[in-house]
């Protein structure tokens, strides 16, 4: 049953979410000490190439059908023809590489892997990242969040059964990573098709030749974006693991997977903020908009903000502690890749908002700029001090940097543009001031942690126990008095914490 609260089904999606982080994230770390950075750098590596390769198999259409579906109704034959073209995205690639790369090629793109393996990896990708993601925006069109959320979950977990257990009986390889999410992902979509009743849509006439116009006018201009984002981020992943090796390539993962934990509400909204939108905008309801874009992105920086500045200060722990000794020279990559990923939950609300409010030249005539630029700095920042063109050699520390400065100019350039083409004010002060405001204060809380230490015999558990607490205090002080930094007003806060309290309280009562 479709539910069109913005804020249950954010709630529904957040804790969803939560869960399914969890249990990939567990997932994560039983993969990657199973595996060993070498070897999981060449998983990673393996999968960031085909992912990279979305990009120029979907050329916009993906997004072009999200935003499409949820204007409005479609009907079936609408769903029938973006899922033969899907099946082609698959098979093409496939046959290409299975029957007409030649050996060099191979061993020159994926530094030395074999086919097989490539094409398992090619199909994981596919499966994952393209057929999956079309099931949850057909649920989220039409506002069936709890039950994408219920079929996201149960795919996590079983996954992390069958890791679980591949780790325990010492069987834990790449191809067994590649064939048990395939197999995972094709059961999962049978069992959608009846969930998200695929084809309960109206039964009415299409044009085909109005359908196709619209496909062309929406993804014409993501086209050129979708090739210069797929040379960008792959070369970024190639020159890490010609130059740094399979071991900084597992290095920066790791830092990239820790900083889906910031990311956790930003990825709990997107699918909603992206129906909202899409409807305000066929709509021409500007007022509406103005307040979804505001509200949602000042929140979801700041939730993001408090979530980075509570975990930076524990970096060098985390990743020992979580992942093992072998994994230590990943604490200097961690905290630059969390603090990147707050900018990055800004960066994805404004493209949504570009997205689906049809904004494709935009957003593309944007990236392109940044994407011209950051293949030759990624050059530089990887390449030996010997190199015919010397660069710095700094591996995957110098990969976080690049992304936090490229990232931080890119979100602001567009959030500046999208104030401008609507006639609103550009915001910015809540960004420096949610920030450095949330890392002063967890910083603070951690060092207080420790001189507690230093007098009190505190474990580990404890010492983060007390410093999420003082965190906590210190961050509601924050927000109570900075209310315009979540977007809301003050009696909007207010009443948030006066919830909060009575929950606590309530329950208190009842144990």
């Amino acid at each position: 049953m479709e539910n069109r609260s913005i804020k249950n089904r954010f709630a529904v999606s957040t804790l969803g979410n939560l869960i399914k982080g969890a249990l990939t994230f567990m997932a994560t770390l039983f993969i990657a000490r199973g595996l060993g950075p070498e070897h999981y750098g060449s998983y990673i590596f393996l999968l960031s190439g085909f992912t990279a390769m979305r990009a120029i198999l979907d050329m916009g259409t993906g997004a072009a059908f999200h935003t499409f579906i949820s204007q409005k109704p479609r009907s079936s034959t609408f769903y029938i023809i973006y899922a033969i073209w899907q099946f082609f995205q698959f098979i093409f690639p496939l046959v290409i590489i299975a029957f007409f790369f030649p050996q060099e090629w191979l061993e020159i793109i994926w530094v030395g892997h074999e086919r097989s393996l490539i094409l398992l990896a090619f199909a994981t990708i596919f499966f994952q990242q393209m057929a999956w993601p079309t099931m949850i925006h057909i649920g989220e069109s039409k506002r069936l969040t709890q039950r994408v959320q219920a079929l996201n979950i149960s795919i996590s977990a079983v996954n992390l059964i069958l890791v679980v257990g591949a780790y325990a009986l010492e069987i834990l390889t790449i191809p067994l990573l590649f064939w048990i999410l395939v197999i995972q992902y094709i059961l999962a979509l049978g069992f959608a098709f009846k969930v998200l009743s695929v084809f309960k849509v109206k039964k009415e006439p299409l044009n085909i030749k109005s359908m196709l116009r619209e496909y062309l006018s929406y993804c014409l201009p993501l086209i050129i974006g979708s090739w210069l984002g797929f040379a960008s981020e792959f070369a970024d992943r190639w020159l890490l693991q010609k130059f740094g090796g399979a071991e900084e390539q597992a290095f920066f993962m790791v830092g990239l997977r820790f900083a889906t934990i910031v990311l956790l509400a930003t990825t709990s909204m997107l699918n909603i903020f992206w129906k909202e939108i899409a409807e305000a905008q066929e709509n021409k309801n500007l007022v509406r908009l103005r307040e979804l874009y505001r509200k949602v992105s000042r929140f979801l920086y700041t939730v993001s903000a408090v979530i980075a500045g509570f975990l930076v200060p524990w970096s060098p722990t985390i990743a020992t502690l979580m992942l093992g000794s072998s994994y230590a020279a990943a604490s200097s990559v961690l905290p630059l890749m969390l603090i990147f990923s707050v900018h990055a939950s800004l960066g994805q609300v404004n493209g949504t908002f570009l997205l689906s409010s049809g904004k494709t030249k935009t957003i593309v005539i944007m990236e392109s700029i940044f994407l011209v630029i950051s293949i030759p700095v990624s050059y530089l920042i990887q390449a030996p001090y010997d190199a015919l063109i010397p660069g710095f050699n700094l591996g995957s520390v110098g990969m976080a940097w690049k992304a936090i400065l490229l990232n931080i100019t890119w979100v602001n350039c567009v959030s500046w543009w999208v104030a401008k083409n609507n006639g609103w004010k550009f915001d910015w002060a809540y960004q420096v001031v949610g920030l450095t405001g949330a890392l002063a204060i967890g910083w603070i809380s951690y060092e207080l942690v420790m001189k507690m230490s230093s007098i009190l015999t505190l474990n580990i558990f404890l010492q983060g126990t007390v410093t999420f607490a003082i965190y906590g205090i210190l961050i509601g002080v924050f927000i109570w008095f900075l209310p315009w930094l979540t977007g809301f007003s003050q009696r909007e806060v207010q009443m948030m914490f006066s919830k909060i309290i009575h929950l606590i309280f309530s329950k208190k009562a009842k144990l």
